[in-house]
């Protein structure tokens, strides 16, 4: 093949610059090329109803039968890799359509479409156009150059606009220009360390071979078959790389994982980890299933490990609303609720949350089938030594795949640990194809978490709409945390009934009145209004408890008021703890460690606006620093300036005393 030679000039990446592009240090790079590749091939499935095939294997070829293709570096691979075999990694993919588009930027029409072949082999930051598509940014497929030496040659069978069948085939090499034993030849000006091969297109650029014979005879030295028969896809070939290498070290451990001592059985896993929603569901709803394998071994349902078979039925219970059989969980052990949002999408419903809670006994952790805990599977280090179980909670787009498992943080704040011997395990999966209303958007939801993840999908945030943020997945967050601790959290055990009592007053006093409403104090049962029923006035700019009591689950329900003044848009309220001193302690306060250095007791678990509202009001909760607890709440009244609603609060310590303060700015 010839080489094209990538000559430097302005805005132009470097080869060491895109090596630098996605430095992910959190996530393994077989992880990392396990999730862009798969990621690939879903994005690039066809009209057909077969599933999306996808194969990962790693494959022995004969170095000098390989480098004699590789015009301009073939002496030196000879010289830097000295035994004869060597191993690459090779990712197919079928019932897919292939590397598309025109073979060279000359051929690219008044549309200005470049097409998945030139976007792929040929281009840089540039993402998926495709809706409901998983990349958003266009920098992925760096990682491909970061598993081997560099080099990756790229394999397409594709059905063209005749259709007829076309194979085509290129090769690109990203490597250190600085690097003093780098591959490419000397070349007059500034090395870019970045090469092509393919056929000759012009004086100064190639275009991929489109020669069947030719692309026979190389993919027979690569040890790879050619497509056959119907068949179309991409192959992505990885030669030169170093198998020990790709499986992540682990720290010493006296029950070492057993997948951790090969790269096939690690791949096996890791395919699992980030994709188990999608392996052999034919309930997913947003499009073809996959079917993948590792070097030829297909992983169906019943192959996956327990805990991957129960996010895989827990994924398909909130896609769909129907529970399908599984062999380890029953029906009746998931709870399913529906994530609500107000007034930023078009249906107030944004997704749905799936949890449940297991045993050792359901994930097979016993004799005789020894399975390990979920953190191990999931790639989480467990960060206390209690032997408390953090919960799990795990979010995803339309693809399919896995963007975090979540241990702490947002999507877990205030879901209590659970025994060592029980496991709590959540899934949010988003209603992708509702439309974000907020500033006028007029997307779907899939594309404004698409547009709020990281370069390598390893998390959501808000973005910007017409310089607000609609705190979409904040809210989201907070939903789904508060729907799972509602279900699980453990009741408060009363072990005599002094204690019981205590608890009562302490309840009935935690809402001491802020100022300007006089001493009456709050509580009793439902439907028995704040102050006796005495009618206390509605004050412009004061917050008003219209109603306390408490549920079954003693948690305290706080139904309020307010009547903003015409220039106010924002209300805060806020939990205070109050001391026999007088002094009242807010949230970070109390946590600091020169303070009391423990988790705020108090905290908003739940919050609703009442219905009737021309323009609903938007609201996101404030949380403590230190231990992610619900102190405060924050409206934005920008449009309605009256203003009902509900508070859960939920008091951890029966013996303290709180109260409520609004702010208004």
């Amino acid at each position: 093949m010839q080489i094209e030679i990538a000559r430097m000039a302005r805005m132009a990446e470097t080869g060491s610059s895109l090596l630098r592009l996605i430095q992910n240090s959190h996530t393994p790079i077989s992880d990392l090329l396990i999730r862009e590749s798969v990621q690939n091939s879903i994005d690039a499935a066809d009209d057909s109803d077969r599933p999306i095939r996808y194969d990962i294997s790693a494959k022995q070829f004969e170095k000098q039968k390989v480098s004699r293709h590789f015009n301009g570096i073939s002496e030196k691979l000879n010289m830097r890799y000295q035994t004869e075999e060597q191993t690459s990694i090779v990712i197919r993919d079928s019932n897919t359509t292939g590397l598309t588009g025109p073979l060279h930027q000359d051929y690219i029409k008044e549309d200005g479409k470049f097409g998945n072949l030139l976007k792929l082999v040929y281009e840089i930051s540039m993402p998926q156009e495709k809706l409901g598509a998983g990349g958003s940014w266009g920098l992925g497929k760096t990682v491909y150059f970061r598993v081997g030496m560099g080099l990756v040659v790229y394999y397409s069978r594709i059905r063209n606009s005749s259709g007829n069948f076309e194979s085509r085939l290129a090769a690109c090499l990203v490597e250190d220009e600085f690097r003093e034993d780098s591959l490419l030849p000397e070349s007059k000006g500034l090395k870019r360390g970045i090469a092509w091969w393919g056929e000759q297109h012009s004086e100064q650029s190639t275009r991929p071979l489109t020669n069947e014979a030719s692309i026979a005879e190389i993919l027979n030295d690569f040890n790879i078959e050619p497509y056959q028969g119907d068949e179309t896809g991409t192959t992505v070939i990885i030669p030169f790389i170093d198998r020990e290498m790709l499986v992540p070290k682990r720290e010493e451990r006296s029950d070492p994982l057993w997948w951790y001592s090969d790269i096939n059985l690690y791949l096996h896993m890791a395919i699992q980890r980030w994709y188990a929603p999608r392996i052999d569901n034919k309930s997913y709803p947003y499009g073809k299933y996959l079917l993948p394998s590792v070097n030829g071994e297909m992983i169906s349902k019943e192959d996956m490990e327990p805990v991957y078979s129960i996010i895989n039925t827990l994924y398909t219970t909130a896609a769909t609303g129907k529970v399908p059989v599984d062999e380890y969980i029953s029906a009746e052990m998931i709870n399913l609720d529906q994530v609500e949002l107000m007034k930023v999408l078009k249906d107030k419903i944004g997704g749905m949350v799936a949890f449940t809670k297991v045993s050792r006994d359901h994930l097979n952790m016993g004799v005789p089938h020894n399975k390990k805990s979920p953190y191990d599977y999931i790639g989480h280090e467990k960060s206390d030594n209690n032997n408390m179980n953090p919960p799990i909670v795990l979010y995803l787009r339309k693809p399919g795949m896995v963007v975090s498992y979540e241990t702490h943080g947002k999507w877990v704040n205030g879901i209590e640990n659970t025994p060592e011997d029980q496991y709590i395990i959540g899934v949010f999966v988003p209603n992708s194809d509702n439309t974000v209303i907020a500033s006028n958007a007029n997307f779907s939801l899939d594309e404004y978490l698409r547009r709020g993840e990281k370069a390598d999908h390893s998390s959501w945030s808000d973005i910007m709409l017409d310089d607000r943020k609609p705190t979409i997945v904040d809210r989201i967050q907070n939903k789904v945390s508060g729907f799972i601790k509602q279900t699980y959290n453990e009741k408060e055990k009363e072990t005599n009934t002094s204690r019981s009592g205590a608890l009562s007053k302490s309840l009935a006093k935690i809402f001491l009145p802020p100022a300007g409403f006089g001493n009456v104090a709050g509580g009793g049962e439902k439907g028995n209004s704040r102050g006796g029923g005495t009618g206390i006035s509605k004050k412009k700019g004061k917050l008003q408890v219209d109603q306390t009591y408490l549920d079954k689950n003693n948690i305290m329900i706080v139904d309020f008021s307010i009547n903003l003044p015409n220039d106010k848009e924002v209300i805060e309220i806020e939990l205070h703890v109050d001391s026999e001193g007088g002094r009242k302690f807010k949230g970070d306060e109390w946590e600091k460690k020169t303070e009391l250095g423990t988790p705020f007791p108090v905290e908003i678990i739940d919050f609703t606006l009442k219905d009737g509202y021309v323009d609903r009001p938007e609201y996101a909760f404030i949380t403590t620093k230190e231990y992610n607890v619900n102190y405060k709440i924050r409206i934005f009244a920008t449009e309605s300036k009256e203003i009902s609603g509900r508070l859960h609060i939920k008091q951890s310590d029966p013996m303290i005393q709180s109260s409520i303060q609004e702010y208004i700015n």
